[in-house]
């Protein structure tokens, strides 16, 4: 399996000022253990998974390989 990291960004909190508004952006990370990034496409379309109004910016691979230890 490998590590991808999932990053999104949404609108945080907007100050306004006479003649400007600001917007926060918040970025978030989310991780996913997968053989392909097909598989953390796929599950991130999902009908039943959201990132509420969050925007995908990009998905990385991490790590290459991990092996994951059954006890």
């Amino acid at each position: 399996m490998k590590v991808f990291r999932v990053v999104t960004e949404r609108d945080g909190e907007t100050t306004k000022q006479p003649g400007r508004t600001d917007t926060k952006i918040v970025q978030s990370d989310y991780r996913y253990a997968a053989e392909t990034m097909g598989q953390v496409w796929a599950e991130i379309n999902r009908k039943d998974f959201a990132f509420n109004d969050e925007i995908i910016m990009a998905i990385v691979e991490e790590h290459p390989m991990i092996k994951i230890l059954e006890i």
